[in-house]
Protein backbone atom coordinates (compact mmCIF):
# COMPACT_ATOMS: atom_id res chain seq x y z
CA UNK A 1 0.00 0.00 0.00
CA UNK A 2 1.61 3.19 -1.15
CA UNK A 3 -0.44 6.04 1.41
CA UNK A 4 0.43 8.84 -1.03
CA UNK A 5 -2.21 11.52 -1.61
CA UNK A 6 -3.98 12.30 -4.35
CA UNK A 7 -5.99 15.67 -4.71
CA UNK A 8 -9.01 14.28 -7.65
CA UNK A 9 -10.58 17.51 -9.23
CA UNK A 10 -13.30 16.38 -11.61
CA UNK A 11 -16.70 17.73 -12.01
CA UNK A 12 -18.21 14.32 -12.88
CA UNK A 13 -19.21 13.21 -10.06
CA UNK A 14 -19.97 9.48 -11.62
CA UNK A 15 -16.59 9.68 -12.64
CA UNK A 16 -14.90 11.24 -9.44
CA UNK A 17 -16.59 8.70 -7.37
CA UNK A 18 -15.12 6.22 -9.65
CA UNK A 19 -12.04 6.64 -9.84
CA UNK A 20 -12.00 7.37 -6.09
CA UNK A 21 -13.09 4.25 -5.37
CA UNK A 22 -10.39 2.62 -7.78
CA UNK A 23 -7.23 4.56 -6.14
CA UNK A 24 -8.35 3.86 -2.46
CA UNK A 25 -8.37 -0.12 -3.31
CA UNK A 26 -4.93 0.57 -5.02
CA UNK A 27 -3.82 2.28 -1.30
CA UNK A 28 -3.77 5.96 -2.31
CA UNK A 29 -5.30 8.42 0.14
CA UNK A 30 -7.94 10.46 -2.36
CA UNK A 31 -9.54 14.00 -1.49
CA UNK A 32 -12.14 14.96 -3.69
CA UNK A 33 -12.92 18.41 -5.24
CA UNK A 34 -15.86 19.13 -7.61
CA UNK A 35 -14.14 22.36 -8.98
CA UNK A 36 -10.59 24.49 -8.97
CA UNK A 37 -11.85 26.91 -6.30
CA UNK A 38 -12.98 23.40 -4.26
CA UNK A 39 -9.56 21.91 -5.35
CA UNK A 40 -7.27 25.15 -4.13
CA UNK A 41 -8.89 24.99 -0.37
CA UNK A 42 -8.19 21.36 -0.30
CA UNK A 43 -4.90 22.06 -0.83
CA UNK A 44 -4.72 24.89 1.90
CA UNK A 45 -5.93 21.91 4.45
CA UNK A 46 -3.74 19.16 3.75
CA UNK A 47 -0.13 17.73 2.24
CA UNK A 48 -0.95 16.26 -1.34
CA UNK A 49 1.64 14.15 -3.23
CA UNK A 50 -0.24 14.20 -6.51
CA UNK A 51 -3.60 15.52 -8.53
CA UNK A 52 -5.66 14.96 -11.67
CA UNK A 53 -7.24 17.51 -12.56
CA UNK A 54 -10.14 18.02 -14.84
CA UNK A 55 -9.47 20.86 -17.37
CA UNK A 56 -13.37 21.34 -18.56
CA UNK A 57 -14.85 22.55 -14.97
CA UNK A 58 -17.07 25.67 -13.63
CA UNK A 59 -16.41 28.26 -11.72
CA UNK A 60 -12.72 27.76 -12.16
CA UNK A 61 -11.32 25.32 -14.84
CA UNK A 62 -8.09 22.82 -14.32
CA UNK A 63 -5.75 25.13 -15.90
CA UNK A 64 -6.23 28.01 -14.09
CA UNK A 65 -6.27 25.99 -10.77
CA UNK A 66 -3.07 24.55 -12.27
CA UNK A 67 -1.48 27.83 -12.85
CA UNK A 68 -2.36 28.67 -9.48
CA UNK A 69 -1.29 26.07 -7.22
CA UNK A 70 1.98 26.19 -9.45
CA UNK A 71 2.54 29.28 -7.10
CA UNK A 72 3.03 27.63 -4.31
CA UNK A 73 3.47 23.90 -5.18
CA UNK A 74 5.53 21.72 -6.82
CA UNK A 75 3.99 18.12 -7.07
CA UNK A 76 3.21 15.96 -9.90
CA UNK A 77 -0.21 16.93 -12.03
CA UNK A 78 -2.04 15.21 -14.32
CA UNK A 79 -4.77 16.71 -16.77
CA UNK A 80 -7.80 14.88 -17.68
CA UNK A 81 -10.05 15.85 -20.42
CA UNK A 82 -12.11 14.78 -23.65
CA UNK A 83 -9.83 17.04 -25.83
CA UNK A 84 -7.00 14.48 -27.58
CA UNK A 85 -5.90 17.05 -30.23
CA UNK A 86 -1.81 17.03 -29.76
CA UNK A 87 -2.41 20.90 -29.78
CA UNK A 88 -4.39 20.76 -26.19
CA UNK A 89 -1.88 18.30 -25.16
CA UNK A 90 0.66 20.83 -25.54
CA UNK A 91 -0.80 23.14 -23.96
CA UNK A 92 -1.67 21.36 -20.94
CA UNK A 93 1.87 20.39 -20.34
CA UNK A 94 2.67 24.56 -21.01
CA UNK A 95 0.62 24.83 -18.42
CA UNK A 96 2.22 23.30 -15.70
CA UNK A 97 0.29 19.73 -16.11
CA UNK A 98 3.27 17.03 -16.10
CA UNK A 99 0.99 14.14 -17.79
CA UNK A 100 -2.30 14.96 -19.87
CA UNK A 101 -5.08 11.71 -20.32
CA UNK A 102 -7.66 11.96 -22.70
CA UNK A 103 -11.51 10.86 -21.58
CA UNK A 104 -12.04 7.87 -21.95
CA UNK A 105 -9.57 5.93 -20.27
CA UNK A 106 -8.79 2.87 -18.41
CA UNK A 107 -8.12 2.43 -14.51
CA UNK A 108 -4.96 0.48 -15.61
CA UNK A 109 -3.19 3.29 -17.52
CA UNK A 110 -4.57 6.07 -14.79
CA UNK A 111 -2.43 3.69 -11.73
CA UNK A 112 0.44 3.63 -14.75
CA UNK A 113 0.75 7.08 -15.20
CA UNK A 114 -0.02 7.67 -11.86
CA UNK A 115 3.08 5.29 -10.58
CA UNK A 116 5.21 6.04 -13.10
CA UNK A 117 4.95 10.33 -11.65
CA UNK A 118 5.70 9.40 -8.46
CA UNK A 119 8.24 7.10 -8.47
CA UNK A 120 9.99 9.68 -10.55
CA UNK A 121 9.68 12.37 -7.92
CA UNK A 122 10.84 9.55 -5.14
CA UNK A 123 14.01 9.23 -7.47
CA UNK A 124 14.85 12.45 -7.77
CA UNK A 125 14.79 12.49 -3.84
CA UNK A 126 16.63 9.46 -3.30
CA UNK A 127 19.27 11.01 -6.30
CA UNK A 128 19.63 14.10 -3.69
CA UNK A 129 19.56 11.95 -0.46
CA UNK A 130 22.71 10.05 -2.66
CA UNK A 131 24.47 13.20 -3.13
CA UNK A 132 25.01 14.55 0.53
CA UNK A 133 27.37 10.80 0.97
CA UNK A 134 30.53 11.25 0.73
CA UNK A 135 31.81 9.30 -2.31
CA UNK A 136 33.56 7.07 -0.15
CA UNK A 137 30.29 5.93 2.01
CA UNK A 138 28.74 5.47 -0.71
CA UNK A 139 28.20 1.36 -1.41
CA UNK A 140 26.22 -0.05 -4.05
CA UNK A 141 24.04 -3.28 -3.47
CA UNK A 142 25.79 -6.81 -4.48
CA UNK A 143 24.25 -7.20 -8.03
CA UNK A 144 22.02 -4.34 -8.01
CA UNK A 145 22.77 -2.93 -11.52
CA UNK A 146 22.52 1.42 -11.62
CA UNK A 147 19.03 2.76 -12.11
CA UNK A 148 18.41 5.33 -14.24
CA UNK A 149 17.50 8.91 -12.16
CA UNK A 150 15.22 11.40 -13.66
CA UNK A 151 16.41 14.89 -14.62
CA UNK A 152 15.76 17.59 -13.16
CA UNK A 153 13.16 20.25 -15.21
CA UNK A 154 15.52 23.41 -15.82
CA UNK A 155 13.13 25.67 -13.41
CA UNK A 156 13.79 23.28 -10.77
CA UNK A 157 17.77 22.87 -11.46
CA UNK A 158 18.07 26.34 -11.92
CA UNK A 159 16.31 26.53 -7.87
CA UNK A 160 18.22 23.68 -6.77
CA UNK A 161 21.19 25.93 -8.12
CA UNK A 162 20.60 29.05 -6.45
CA UNK A 163 19.65 26.84 -3.14
CA UNK A 164 23.47 25.36 -3.20
CA UNK A 165 25.29 28.58 -4.28
CA UNK A 166 23.57 30.29 -1.13
CA UNK A 167 24.21 27.39 1.51
CA UNK A 168 28.13 27.31 -0.01
CA UNK A 169 28.13 31.01 0.07
CA UNK A 170 27.10 30.95 3.72
CA UNK A 171 28.54 27.84 5.07
CA UNK A 172 30.67 29.42 7.60
CA UNK A 173 27.80 31.57 9.43
CA UNK A 174 25.66 29.45 11.92
CA UNK A 175 23.53 31.90 12.04
CA UNK A 176 22.45 31.01 8.47
CA UNK A 177 18.81 30.76 8.55
CA UNK A 178 16.01 29.11 6.43
CA UNK A 179 14.42 32.50 5.93
CA UNK A 180 17.65 33.92 5.04
CA UNK A 181 18.02 30.56 2.07
CA UNK A 182 14.47 31.52 1.01
CA UNK A 183 15.03 35.12 0.49
CA UNK A 184 18.10 34.29 -1.82
CA UNK A 185 15.89 32.48 -4.29
CA UNK A 186 12.67 34.92 -3.98
CA UNK A 187 10.58 32.42 -2.46
CA UNK A 188 8.30 32.68 0.78
CA UNK A 189 9.38 30.65 3.45
CA UNK A 190 6.10 28.40 3.50
CA UNK A 191 6.78 27.96 -0.52
CA UNK A 192 10.48 27.42 -0.28
CA UNK A 193 9.62 24.56 2.59
CA UNK A 194 7.38 22.92 0.18
CA UNK A 195 9.64 22.74 -3.31
CA UNK A 196 12.57 21.81 -1.34
CA UNK A 197 10.61 18.74 0.44
CA UNK A 198 9.18 18.06 -2.45
CA UNK A 199 12.60 17.74 -4.67
CA UNK A 200 15.18 15.97 -1.87
CA UNK A 201 12.38 14.71 0.54
CA UNK A 202 14.21 17.20 3.34
CA UNK A 203 13.04 19.90 4.96
CA UNK A 204 15.39 23.13 5.16
CA UNK A 205 16.79 22.39 8.12
CA UNK A 206 17.80 19.05 7.71
CA UNK A 207 19.46 19.71 3.96
CA UNK A 208 21.22 22.38 5.68
CA UNK A 209 22.65 19.51 8.26
CA UNK A 210 23.26 17.43 5.80
CA UNK A 211 25.08 19.59 3.59
CA UNK A 212 27.01 21.10 6.35
CA UNK A 213 28.09 17.24 7.39
CA UNK A 214 29.11 16.56 3.70
CA UNK A 215 31.33 19.26 3.77
CA UNK A 216 33.18 18.42 7.24
CA UNK A 217 33.41 14.72 5.38
CA UNK A 218 35.46 16.09 2.52
CA UNK A 219 37.25 18.65 4.84
CA UNK A 220 38.37 15.47 7.15
CA UNK A 221 39.71 13.85 4.37
CA UNK A 222 41.97 16.36 3.37
CA UNK A 223 43.57 16.06 6.50
CA UNK A 224 44.51 19.84 6.55
CA UNK A 225 42.02 20.98 9.55
CA UNK A 226 41.92 19.67 13.22
CA UNK A 227 38.24 18.81 14.28
CA UNK A 228 36.89 22.24 16.09
CA UNK A 229 38.27 23.75 12.59
CA UNK A 230 36.40 21.88 10.43
CA UNK A 231 33.12 22.25 12.85
CA UNK A 232 33.97 26.13 12.81
CA UNK A 233 34.13 26.04 8.64
CA UNK A 234 31.09 24.35 8.55
CA UNK A 235 28.94 26.79 10.81
CA UNK A 236 28.97 24.51 13.66
CA UNK A 237 30.87 26.38 16.93
CA UNK A 238 29.84 24.14 19.47
CA UNK A 239 32.23 21.16 18.81
CA UNK A 240 30.23 18.09 20.86
CA UNK A 241 27.13 19.25 18.64
CA UNK A 242 28.87 19.11 15.73
CA UNK A 243 30.15 15.55 16.60
CA UNK A 244 26.42 14.81 17.42
CA UNK A 245 25.17 15.53 14.00
CA UNK A 246 28.09 13.78 11.94
CA UNK A 247 27.42 10.53 13.66
CA UNK A 248 23.74 10.90 13.38
CA UNK A 249 24.37 11.35 9.51
CA UNK A 250 27.10 8.62 9.10
CA UNK A 251 27.29 6.22 11.83
CA UNK A 252 30.72 7.67 13.72
CA UNK A 253 32.21 10.25 14.77
CA UNK A 254 34.27 13.12 12.97
CA UNK A 255 37.88 11.41 14.29
CA UNK A 256 36.41 7.77 13.57
CA UNK A 257 35.55 8.88 10.28
CA UNK A 258 39.30 10.16 9.90
CA UNK A 259 40.95 7.09 10.87
CA UNK A 260 38.26 4.74 8.89
CA UNK A 261 39.67 6.66 5.92
CA UNK A 262 43.16 6.15 6.86
CA UNK A 263 42.36 2.32 6.80
CA UNK A 264 41.04 2.46 3.00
Amino acid sequence: MSGDRILLVEDDKEIREGVEIFLKSQGYEVFQAADGVEGLKVLEEREIDLAIVDVMMPRMDGITMTAKLREKYDFPVIFLSAKSEEVDKILGLNMGADDYITKPFSAAYLKARIFNLLEQRKKLQALYCASLLPASTEQPLAGKKETTTPALSPNDRKFMDKVMETIEKHLDNGDLTVEDIAGEVNMSRSVFFKKLKTLTGLSPVEFLKEIRMKRAAQLIETEEYNMAQIAYMVGLNDSHYFSKCFKQQYGMTPTEYKESRKQN
